[in-house]
């Protein structure tokens, strides 16, 4: 290249040279015939300053080609200087993934030790509770190493192995079990992990787009049969047992919130919680704990109480709600019947949705304060809380519903509830199927 440079140069010399002969030639003719120079003189001073001219030229364009080099060594600077910056940059982001990687790495393994620790507990809560009799009051329930499961990357809760206690046999249907049959089999459910997630949409309204999931347990005996809230709640909350179906309703609940959210979806998931639990000084405790590390959790977790639990809460269930306040939970009150309500104290707790029966709404006006189902909607809305209406089988009702400007709607109408499938909860978010989540 540089020889290439060299004759390059050498060639644009010597044109620069012939250039300048011709004027040479005019000037020693007129130094041979005007002044009367001797001719071997005047070609001399003719060719001297031909050469002259050229070195003159030359110069001009070496000086022309230095300004232009500079110029190129100057951009060359500037762009070593801007690959210079991009490698810090580069060096910095790398620097922060591994830092990212090291913190979501050290959070995961905490939400698995934390599950580790919450089976643990639940064996020794259905150890403490296998003494308990069905009709009396249960002392307080044993201690629980850590209330919260909800380790993300497990599918499903792990089942309590206990060979110790086989079911009741034979196995009679649920109608001809006795209580303290019913609490037997219930407690077997739980230990051999019977216990399924059942999600009901909660729609817009007159749209009927999904917007939330009311999460929703259901237990199952061996031979298969469902076991309802209404069936094992009467035995299951005397007996202590409560803090246990709902510590699996709340690990099911929140496998569904982070499967949402690996799907970019800002549907929401109701997740109830019993009054039982809210006093169990061992399991709210550290079920708020968990809260502490899982916040992000917030924006799709909705925990739902009745009204009977609200309006009953003394001083320790209202500690136990102000602990999930603070850390940015909403809170939900269904099985409402009484709608003379305090929309703005309710708000101040951080009721943000209330769910009303369709059979309540229509039923017209209502004590207290004169407050007319038709302005329930309006009322809340003002204390920022929205209204649902629940319950809704029948077209008919929807089409009542719809003139109280009601937004959400919820019931068989829209959607039975349906079990979650265990692909759901198994797959990657590679290749989580869009909605619905639950089992056809």
């Amino acid at each position: 290249m540089r020889e290439l440079l060299d004759l390059s140069r050498s060639g644009r010399q010597a044109a620069a040279t012939l250039l300048y002969l011709v004027p040479s030639a005019g000037l020693v003719f007129g130094l041979v015939h005007l002044i009367g120079l001797a001719p071997e003189l005047a070609l001399l001073t003719g060719l001297i300053a031909a050469m002259l001219g050229a070195e003159a030229h030359a110069a001009v364009n070496r000086s022309i080609e230095r300004k232009a080099v500079r110029k190129e060594l100057q951009e060359l600077t500037s762009l070593a200087a801007g690959l210079s910056r991009d490698l810090d940059d580069a060096a910095d982001k790398i620097v922060e993934l591994e830092e990212r990687i090291e913190r979501e790495t050290e959070e995961r393994m905490e939400r698995i030790f934390s599950e580790i620790r919450v089976v643990e507990g639940l064996v020794k809560r259905l150890a403490e509770a296998r003494g308990f009799a069905a009709a009396a009051p249960a002392p307080a329930p044993a201690p629980i190493e850590a209330s919260a499961p909800m380790a993300q990357d497990q599918a499903t809760p792990p089942t309590v192995a206990d060979s110790t206690v086989p079911p009741p046999k034979p196995e009679k249907r649920l109608e001809d079990l006795n209580d303290e049959e019913l609490l037997e089999t219930i407690r077997h459910s739980l230990e051999t992990n019977r216990v399924d997630l059942y999600l009901q949409p909660v729609v817009n309204l007159p749209q009927r787009k999904i917007m939330y999931y009311e999460g929703l347990s259901r237990l199952r005996t061996e031979s298969g049969e469902i076991i309802l809230p209404r069936d094992y709640m009467r035995v299951a909350e005397p007996a202590g047992m409560m803090p246990t179906v709902d510590n699996i309703l709340l690990f099911r609940c929140i496998q569904v919130v982070r499967k949402l959210a690996q799907r970019k979806s800002k549907a929401g998931v109701f997740c109830n919680i019993s009054a039982f639990s809210l006093l169990d000084e061992d399991f709210f405790p550290q079920f708020v704990e968990y809260m502490q590390h899982n916040t992000d959790l917030a924006q799709h977790l909705i925990f739902e109480f009745s009204q009977a639990t609200v309006n009953g809460a003394g001083p320790v269930e209202q500690a136990s709600l102000d602990a999930l306040a603070s850390l940015g939970f909403r809170f939900s009150m269904d099985q409402v019947t009484d709608l003379r309500l305090n929309p703005a104290a309710l708000h101040d707790r951080n009721f943000r949705f209330i769910k009303v029966s369709a059979d309540t709404m229509l039923e017209g006006t209502h004590s207290a304060g004169d407050i007319h189902a038709a302005d329930l909607k309006e009322l809340l809305k003002r204390n920022g809380i929205q209204l649902i209406v629940d319950k809704i089988e029948q077209e008919r009702e929807v089409v009542d519903v719809l003139e109280f400007n009601v937004g959400l709607g919820q019931g068989f109408l829209f959607g039975e509830p349906r079990p979650v499938r265990d692909s759901v909860l198994k797959e990657t978010p590679a290749k989580a199927p869009e909605m619905p989540l639950a089992a056809d």
